[in-house]
């Protein structure tokens, strides 16, 4: 049987690039301008998946196309790339609804749960291995399995609904990229609740609440699932910081696609209440914690920012 050196090293050249060398600038990027942090294990990972993914590859073109041995190795390479794909956006993190991603940013933090994308991938990577599965049978017993009387090959049927899923993928992209890019979060007023004692002198005045309130505007295409959220407030000028102010198990609901939310509102309540304002300034710290479903997608979003707090 023919063998194909120079394909093999052509390709064992370009899988090096997919498998190892792009992912590994990309992340380096990422981490650079503090976009992402990886773990180091994950990418230990990456590269030891790599580097079998290369041997695969190469492997698999080390024969010619229209043989059996290049169509059964097609068959687990296309699988293993699955697997990697799989693994890259945590598939196999299991019974967690947060994947591998966390986006960190001056004031914000955002975990990713990616599992959905993980599943298209290697659903998609299944279907293709079909194809090559079919074709190995054919190419070995030199007979076309079809499936109706115009001879249409039962290995075209995969080939076409891997191709639908790849662009279904890509579409599936494309409509994240656009939906992302129309969400808006919008952090409005603090009212403070201020205890009076019934009295006209300010000097017994106490500070008991905020409320905040602010607006979700969703123009994507994807609704925005039981949005939940939490609010912290932290004394910074104490050492350590004092959780000072909380509330809690906030839930708002669904915001469907091309639809705002305007005018919300949650009221801190402080643990301890605040001092009159006789009482020195406090700096605080204001924690937002939301959780949501977004296109599949589960979103931990975490914001924070000091401010100076006058009692």
């Amino acid at each position: 049987m023919e063998v194909q050196i120079g394909k093999m090293i052509l390709y064992g050249i370009l899988s090096t690039l997919f498998y190892i060398v792009v992912p590994l600038v990309l992340f380096e990027i990422l981490e650079y301008y503090n976009v992402m942090t990886f773990e180091t294990s994950f990418i230990i990972a990456i590269i030891i998946f790599g580097i079998i993914g290369v041997v695969i590859s190469m492997l698999r073109n080390l024969f010619p196309s229209d043989t059996p041995a290049n169509r059964w190795i097609a068959f687990g390479a296309t699988i293993y790339s699955g697997i990697y794909l799989f693994y890259m956006f945590g598939g196999f993190t299991p019974g967690v609804s947060l994947g591998t991603y966390r986006i960190d940013l001056p004031m914000i933090q955002v975990l990713l749960g990616l599992q959905l994308i993980a599943w298209l991938f290697l659903a998609s990577s299944g279907v293709r291995a079909l194809q090559y599965f079919v074709e190995a049978f054919e190419l070995r017993k030199k007979k076309k399995y079809t499936v109706t009387d115009r001879k249409f090959k039962l290995s075209m049927i995969f080939k076409v609904l891997g191709t639908i899923m790849s662009l279904g993928i890509a579409g599936y992209f494309g409509s994240l990229v656009y939906s992302g890019m129309n969400l808006d979060f919008d952090l409005g007023t603090f009212y403070p609740g201020i205890d009076t004692q019934g009295t006209p002198d300010p000097s017994d005045d106490t500070l008991v609440n905020i409320t905040v309130s602010f607006d979700v505007d969703n123009q994507g295409i994807y609704a925005i699932y039981d949005i939940k959220m939490d609010f912290y407030m932290y004394n910074i000028t104490a050492v350590p910081e004092v959780l000072i102010g909380e509330s809690l198990n906030n839930d708002f609901g669904t915001i469907h696609s091309f639809n705002s939310q305007p005018n919300n509102e949650a009221t801190v309540v402080f643990l301890v209440p605040i001092l009159n304002a006789t009482a020195s300034t406090t700096d605080v710290e204001f924690k937002i914690s939301f959780s949501t479903l977004y296109a599949g997608i589960f979103v931990d979003l975490n914001i924070s920012f000091e401010f100076n707090l006058i009692p």
